[in-house]
Parts: C-alpha cells; sequence; structure tokens
C-alpha cells in the first residue's frame, strides 16, 4: 500500500489555486448526482466554463478506436518542460467525504505511477524533456515512448524503465490481434527491483480529441484505463488527461494539464455505485512551461 504520506500530501496541498480555474460544483444531493446540463462539444468551452462537472470522461467511439492525434506544427522539436503542481479539488465532496476519498490509496493519483505521465502527484520542481516529430505522412505526433520515459524519470527522480512498448509488440509482431502499430495501447516495464508500486503498466487509450480554436492555441484529451501490475496485485485506473498548450512565442509553449480520476468499477465499486463511473472523484492541475532546445 501507498504510504501515507503521499495522501497526507495531497491533504495538505495547495486547493486554492485550482478554484480559479474550476468553479465547485454546486452542493449535490446525499443521491448520485445528475448534470445539470449537457458538457459542451468544445475543449475549450468545458475548461472555459470552470465547471468539474463538465470534465466527465469522454465518451468512447463504439467499435472505432480513436483516431492518434495530431498536433500544430508549432510543437515540432525537442522541448525542456518545467512542471508544477497547482492544486486539486473534490467536486463530489458532498457526496464522497473527504476522508473517505483520501483513505482509499487505489483513486488514481494518491500511489506513485498510478497516473503514468504524472508518476508523483504533487512534486515540484518536475524537469524533463519532450518531443514532437513528423510521421511518415508529414503529420506532427507526440514520441509517445520517449515523452513517457521522459516524464516518469522527472518525476521519480531516476531511470526506472527497462523498455517501453508503443506502435510495437514483442511477443506478437505482426499476427492476429498485435499491437503493433497502435497507438491506443502502450506498455511500460520496469527495472527489477526500482518501483514499488508498478512491475509494468498497460496503458489503454479510450476515447481522444483535438481542438484547435485558434493558430496560437491547441487542446487534447486522452480518456485512459492503466492497469498496473505488481508482485501483490494489478490495480485498474481509470483517468483523463484534458490538456492546453498555449504558443507564446516560437520557442516557448504554456501547458495547462487538468487530470480527472474517475471511479473504475471494480477497483472502486463503492464509489462507483454512488456516483457512477463519469463523474472526476478529483481533479489535479499541473502547469508546465516548455522551452524549445536548440539545434
Amino acid at each position: 500500500m501507498q504510504p501515507p504520506s503521499r495522501r497526507s500530501l495531497l491533504s495538505t496541498a495547495a486547493w486554492a489555486p485550482l478554484l480559479p480555474l474550476l468553479a465547485p460544483l454546486p452542493a449535490p444531493s446525499a443521491s448520485p448526482p445528475t448534470a445539470i446540463a449537457s458538457p459542451p462539444s468544445s475543449i475549450k468551452a468545458r475548461l472555459d466554463s470552470q465547471n468539474p462537472s463538465f470534465l466527465t470522461k469522454p465518451r468512447t467511439s463504439g467499435l472505432q478506436a480513436p483516431a492518434e492525434a495530431k498536433y500544430p506544427d508549432w510543437l515540432v522539436g525537442e522541448w525542456s518542460v518545467e512542471q508544477t503542481f497547482a492544486g486539486y479539488e473534490m467536486p463530489l465532496k458532498d457526496v464522497i467525504p473527504r476522508d473517505a476519498l483520501m483513505a482509499e490509496g487505489d483513486v488514481p493519483g494518491f500511489k506513485k505511477l498510478s497516473i503514468a505521465s504524472l508518476p508523483n502527484v504533487g512534486k515540484e520542481g518536475v524537469r524533463f524533456t519532450m518531443r514532437w516529430a513528423r510521421d511518415a505522412e508529414g503529420y506532427v505526433r507526440e514520441d509517445r515512448a520517449a515523452n513517457l520515459n521522459s516524464a516518469i524519470r522527472g518525476g521519480l527522480g531516476y531511470d526506472a524503465i527497462e523498455y517501453i512498448e508503443y506502435k510495437a509488440d514483442r511477443g506478437n509482431p505482426g499476427l492476429l490481434g498485435s499491437n503493433a502499430g497502435n497507438p491506443n495501447r502502450v506498455k511500460l516495464v520496469f527495472a527489477p527491483g526500482l518501483t514499488k508500486n508498478a512491475d509494468r503498466i498497460e496503458l489503454f487509450v479510450n476515447a481522444r480529441e483535438t481542438e484547435a480554436p485558434r493558430e496560437d492555441l491547441f487542446y487534447t484529451t486522452e480518456a485512459l484505463k492503466q492497469v498496473t501490475f505488481s508482485p501483490q496485485r494489478s490495480i485498474n485506473g481509470e483517468y483523463c488527461h484534458f490538456i492546453s498548450y498555449r504558443r507564446v512565442s516560437p520557442t516557448q509553449v504554456d501547458v495547462v494539464m487538468i487530470t480527472a480520476a474517475y471511479s473504475e468499477p471494480l477497483q472502486l465499486e463503492r464509489f462507483f455505485q454512488r456516483v457512477g463511473g463519469n463523474q472526476p472523484l478529483i481533479l489535479f492541475s499541473h502547469a508546465q512551461r516548455m522551452r524549445k532546445k536548440e539545434g
């Protein structure tokens, strides 16, 4: 189980900084909450509304796999990233008391590596690199494997990854059911003995959206299921990143990442029965300043 210090850290972490970004929900009744209004289809409108109830889990596209994200040209290159923790909010605290939520160690974000790209939620002074490049068709894509590896190194403070499989499948490279070429599956394997909570992580992208309302502004959402394997057990978690990229200059991009953690029906059954699986249990906010590397 995750040491109590992690949840204690969140208990004392900044709550107020998130409030200007996300206005609190109206106090719900003791029964499961119902949406006051349907969330806007626009990612920007959802975030600009400052209403956490609009940060519901994005719907899957049925049998159709989510399309790989295409990023703007101005993200091409390698970037130095400085990440800060901006706060958190519990939108359903009147239905699920704060103490009850904090006592549940399997909520994504409460344990190290329970959110793969944010391996140490609440840690300050995190630095890493990120990279985007053009693919064979000329579209700008995130270098997913390199960026995850770098973010985990920055969050943990040391190299822990043995290898990452993205658009690859070592065990089934080209046969039926292979994940080769699949942008919606990632496997992260950790070097033995270097992480307490994870030997292996499997990421499944269930939904993805992109939006470019202006030339200097770009939004993405990505709803993920994360299965974390350790010697003791496996843990299922569901969360979504709502990310805005704002081009400040050719060499600087400011990023805001809101991460919403949801009730997973098997892992967090008692919360799922109270509020369902679409409303966020907790929201984490991180700010990133990206500066382009020379060359």
